[in-house]
């Protein structure tokens, strides 16, 4: 288990809930437990492809920059983490998470492959 400071990524429901928590950007949010993946704790991923692993990607939700400040625990794929204190720092635009995920070592966006990455599913 790690402490304190991991940036990452979360995806929320158009109305800022997760999992029936409601959350507000620039806030921060603390919960008297150990983090324990897919148990409980705040969930975030640390790559914003990886969020989408475990959310549609569909543009009507919300994706904010988060910062881990409490324990973190990694899944053992480590695609996903959670902490038991989380800041939600600011609200990514979904022209900018199309940067994000589609930018980087072997274009780790969405169903990205190839050189000419352009429409939807690229091979």
């Amino acid at each position: 288990m790690k402490e304190g400071h991991v940036k990452g990524y979360k995806v929320f429901n158009p109305d800022w809930t997760c999992r029936g928590f409601q959350f507000e950007v620039g806030k921060t949010y603390e919960e008297d437990v150990i983090p324990s993946c897919c148990n409980r704790g705040f969930h975030f991923c640390t790559k914003a492809s990886d969020c989408f692993s475990y959310y549609d990607f569909r543009s009507e939700n919300k994706v904010a920059e988060v910062v881990a400040l409490g324990d973190v625990d990694t899944s053992t794929k480590d695609t996903k983490c959670c902490t038991n204190k989380i800041q939600i720092v600011r609200e990514i635009t979904w022209q900018e998470l199309l940067t994000i995920v589609n930018t980087g070592k072997d274009c780790t966006g969405l169903c990205n492959t190839g050189n000419r990455n352009t429409g939807n599913c690229n091979t």
